[in-house]
């Protein structure tokens, strides 16, 4: 399994020093669910500073109005040889069969990446990989693998996305409070206790699980059953202890990745109802 890294920091590139195989960056513009956007230049820095893996986010819903954009920044990471984009929408799909672009695409249809018939429909299509959802079981994840030739990205630790919204949902809730606006809560549901982390940029608001997602403890199954890429994100870990977790999912320490950050296992070993079967 190759490693790369979702960094929440400037000095990104740091990180590549310490075992990661490459990074994900979110193309400003073009991606939500967020915390740390990279231009079109820090793309080219990358190429140009390093020979590692470096995938690029394009998630977002495009509008009619956007699409010559995207398709001139398709056509420019395909100049960059960028070893794959990350997509929501299908017109990044579209785009780039019409106009024969270069370029590896892996569908991240966040909640919906639940299955093999999905998957390898887009595979089919030509879509080389598909990050998968959050809310599946390790019986899944592994029936997935079984059954189909895509690459597989997962979450091995950081925040699930639980929802997303076009609207500006915190600048509503402060002003109908009188108070001064955050671009970031932390709230409670009341029946079950969870906590959210709730963020509004100009995109919209997203909602994050507040407990970290840890997989250490089938990482080692993970690996042994081929899937293709594990994703750690940066988070609010410091430069220090995000470079320990490298380290220790680098020369495996399950002990210490749950020392740094927890044993939330999430739906490994429990089905939920939120799924799209």
């Amino acid at each position: 399994m190759k490693l790369l890294g979702v960094i929440r920091d400037k000095n990104y590139l740091e990180y590549l020093d310490n075992g990661l195989d490459g990074l994900i960056l979110p193309l400003e513009k073009f991606s939500v669910d967020y915390f740390k956007y990279y231009s079109i230049d820090d793309i080219k820095e990358h190429k140009k500073s390093t020979d590692k893996l470096c995938f690029v986010v394009i998630n977002k819903m495009i509008f009619n109005n956007e699409l010559e954009d995207l398709l001139n920044v398709l056509k420019e990471l395909e100049t960059l040889k960028v070893d794959g984009v990350f997509f929501y929408d299908l017109a990044v799909l579209n785009l780039v069969k019409e106009n024969k672009i270069n370029i590896d695409l892996i569908y991240n249809g966040t909640h919906m990446v639940t299955n093999s018939d999905t998957i390898n429909l887009y595979y089919d299509l030509g879509v080389k990989g598909a990050y998968l959802s959050n809310e599946i079981t390790k019986d899944e994840v592994l029936n997935i693998r079984h059954n189909t030739k895509s690459d597989l990205f997962i979450l091995l630790l950081g925040n699930p996305v639980v929802a997303m919204s076009r609207r500006s949902l915190l600048t509503s809730y402060f002003a109908n409070k009188n108070k001064s606006k955050s671009d970031l809560i932390t709230i409670k549901e009341p029946k079950s206790g969870q906590e959210f982390l709730v963020k509004e940029d100009s995109n919209g608001t997203t909602f994050f699980y507040n407990k970290r997602l840890n997989l250490s403890n089938v990482y080692k199954e993970l690996v042994d059953n081929d899937i293709n890429y594990g994703i750690i994100e940066h988070g609010e870990f410091s430069s220090d202890e995000y470079k320990q977790l490298i380290k220790a999912f680098v020369h495996f320490d399950k002990k210490k990745i749950d020392e740094l950050a927890g044993h939330n296992r999430g739906f490994l070993y429990r089905e939920t109802i939120y799924k799209v079967k």
